[in-house]
């Protein structure tokens, strides 16, 4: 199996630093191995000239993006097939998402987190501790405490 994603024209870019970082962009030229020019005029991003090594490379490719296209034509493209909608539903931007959501919490809410898990655990320890019991009465002990191996 080949690599997938490339640095090519029209691909859509998630900026990983600096002042506009998380915001999606797309590359309109490559201007040589280590800058490319991207536009994002949706998502707030300016067009620019920016490192590679400062963008993530997603999956999506913007259809109708030609090199050196204007605003314009990017702005018609990113409507018709609209791949901004298609990265939010992708469980990198899902997981995004959620560390966000974690950083937003307060005290008190992680304490409410960790009660709510410890519950969960509880739970869930004594459903097992039940299913053994259940699944251990037609088993002999010494089957069920793995007794019988060839020593």
């Amino acid at each position: 199996m080949g690599l997938g994603k490339f640095v090519e024209v029209g691909r859509v870019v998630k900026i990983n630093y600096g002042p506009q970082e998380g915001k999606l962009a797309t590359i309109i030229e490559i201007l040589n191995d280590k800058r490319v020019l991207i536009d994002g005029p949706t998502t707030g991003v300016q067009r620019q000239v920016i490192p590679i090594r400062r963008l993530t490379l997603t999956k999506f490719n913007l259809k109708g993006a030609t090199r050196g296209a204007r605003t314009g034509v990017i702005t018609k493209a990113i409507k018709k097939n609209d791949p901004f909608t298609q990265y939010q539903n992708t469980i990198a931007a899902k997981k995004v998402a959620k560390k966000a959501l974690r950083a937003k919490l307060t005290d008190f809410d992680r304490f409410r987190v960790m009660i709510l898990r410890k519950r969960r655990s509880a739970l869930l320890s004594t459903q097992l501790k039940a299913l053994r019991k259940n699944n251990a009465g037609g088993k002999s002990t010494a089957q069920a405490k793995g007794g019988n191996k060839k020593k």
